[in-house]
């Protein structure tokens, strides 16, 4: 399913995706770019669907893992990213979204 009203996120997340490749072929071998692509996760910037039952349980729903990110989720990637452990990655987007493939959250913006 597809939803209305994601272009500027689309937009945004395709050029982080783009700069991130582009970057690290410019900045190889010394320094590796790579970036983390995150899904819902309960912060601040969240605080209207925590606080709404509704819309919170509609977008555990829709999540495949079934429960929204935590602030620690996103560290345990970027110390990974961060580490020896992932010296051989490069240029990648380290997706950490709980398994999304579309929005969580129906808009429901009507037709033009």
């Amino acid at each position: 399913m597809r939803d209305r009203g994601f272009v500027a996120y689309g937009t945004a997340k395709g050029a982080l995706s783009h700069m991130t490749r582009l970057m690290a072929a410019d900045l190889s071998p010394k320094i590796r770019v790579n970036a983390i692509a995150v899904g819902s996760v309960a912060t601040s910037a969240l605080e209207t669907v925590l606080t709404n039952d509704a819309i919170y349980n509609e977008m555990v729903s829709r999540t495949p893992v079934k429960r929204l990110g935590e602030a620690d989720d996103i560290a345990i990637a970027a110390l990974y990213l961060a580490s020896d452990a992932s010296s051989f990655v490069t240029g990648k987007i380290f997706e950490v979204d709980g398994g999304l493939e579309e929005p969580n959250l129906v808009l429901g913006i009507p037709d033009v």
